[in-house]
């Protein structure tokens, strides 16, 4: 995003050496820079963002806490089908032999002159002569319906609706957000995190506010880390004493739960299923983690994270397929727990349940027969 790790407008910033046992702040880089200032945030706040003390109970707006989840899952989903709608351009393009358009040759003064439509041919024509207008568009209706041939096979126009649509769906969330009263720092990092990705999502305007707005976004992730409850203080967690033997016992539970729902129905309802195994992956990873010496408290900071759990699980000896790898990196990525939870209206665009049941299946086996080696009695 940046020509520069240490641009003048965002220097990079050493954050305070508070290390976790994996070595890491948490889910916090060291260095803060423009390459990795929108990451970092969205990671803080994913670990962040929910309320401790658990769903609101008293009427009233719904608070940014629950806004920004939602309005991520949504930016998430855009940003996919952007990627889908630049594919398909580039194969439209390479199919049909170029874009939709004519060219007119000798207009004027400005010489060759590129025409998207009849109604700027029939502008022009009193600069051309006869044959060179009945040329042009012959010319153009000859690439449009090359054009319209390839958008047939490969569905461009589709992919362009659902992107506008997927956008403005985003820009309504965020919009809405912006002028919701924050009730926390968090939230306040929220809205400014969103605010950053709608309008400068490559991070780089150099005009005013855009520097001190990035600043300001640096230093509020600063100070959030700064704040993160320490784990010695308050009671105790729930679930602090539980051993790697009980929570692979649970990771199974909720893995043949998962499995039951999509059993004896031709039409099973897949949201209810997702989670159960989403969860399933999340204990499963925790258990590994938990044997291999990962401080509980590190592993309750990653909340739903399964990217960041996968990373430190692989560093200490856990392989999986490198087609699990991924897809576990993705439900990561498209906060596939928060659009089940608060964006049900988006879960027709989420992975496969096939693929969800089958990456279970070889985290179950594959975290399994790593603790069996590990040790003689792992599971204890």
């Amino acid at each position: 995003m940046a020509d520069s790790e240490n641009s003048r407008t965002l220097p990079a910033v050493a954050c305070g050496k508070i290390k976790s046992s994996t070595g890491r702040r948490g889910n916090i880089p060291y260095t803060i820079d423009r390459r990795n200032l929108l990451s970092v945030a969205s990671r803080l706040l994913n670990s962040r963002i929910e309320d401790p003390d658990g769903p609101r109970t008293e009427p009233g707006p719904t608070p940014v806490r629950e806004m920004w989840p939602r309005w991520y899952a949504r930016h998430q989903q855009r940003v996919r089908a952007t990627r889908v709608r630049e594919r398909l351009e580039k194969e439209m393009v390479d199919e049909a032999g170029g874009l939709p358009v004519a060219t007119l040759p000798n207009v004027g003064m400005d010489g060759a002159v590129e025409v998207h439509s009849f109604a700027d041919i029939d502008r022009m024509a009193f600069q051309l002569d006869a044959q060179h207008l009945s040329q042009a568009r012959a010319e153009l209706r000859r690439r449009r319906r090359r054009w319209k041939e390839a958008d047939r096979r490969l569905g461009y126009s589709a992919a362009v609706a659902l992107e506008q649509e997927l956008a403005e769906r985003a820009g309504i969330s965020g919009r809405v957000m912006w002028i919701t009263r924050s009730s926390s720092l968090i939230e306040v990092t929220a809205k400014l995190h969103c605010l950053i990705v709608m309008h400068d999502p490559g991070v780089k305007f150099e005009d005013a506010p855009w520097p001190e707005l990035r600043t300001m976004l640096k230093d509020l992730i600063r100070i959030a880390e700064k704040c993160r409850p320490k784990s010695c203080n308050g009671p105790a967690y729930p679930g602090k004493a539980a051993g790697v033997r009980g929570i692979l016992n649970l990771a199974k539970q909720y893995q043949d739960a998962a499995s039951k729902l999509g059993q004896g129905s031709s039409k099973p309802n897949q949201a209810p299923r997702r989670l159960l195994a989403l969860h399933a992956m999340e204990l499963y990873l925790s258990a590994f983690l938990l044997a291999k010496g990962v401080d509980p408290a590190t592993i309750r900071g990653f909340r739903h994270d399964l990217g960041e759990r996968t990373r430190i699980a692989s560093e200490a000896g856990l392989v999986l397929r490198k087609r699990t790898m991924a897809h576990l990196a993705t439900l990561s990525a498209s906060n596939e727990c928060h659009v089940i939870s608060y964006a049900p209206e988006l879960i027709s665009t989420l992975s496969q349940m096939n693929r969800v049941m089958a990456t279970v299946d070889e985290l179950s086996r594959k975290v399994r027969k790593a603790l069996r080696a590990s040790c003689q009695n792992p599971l204890r």
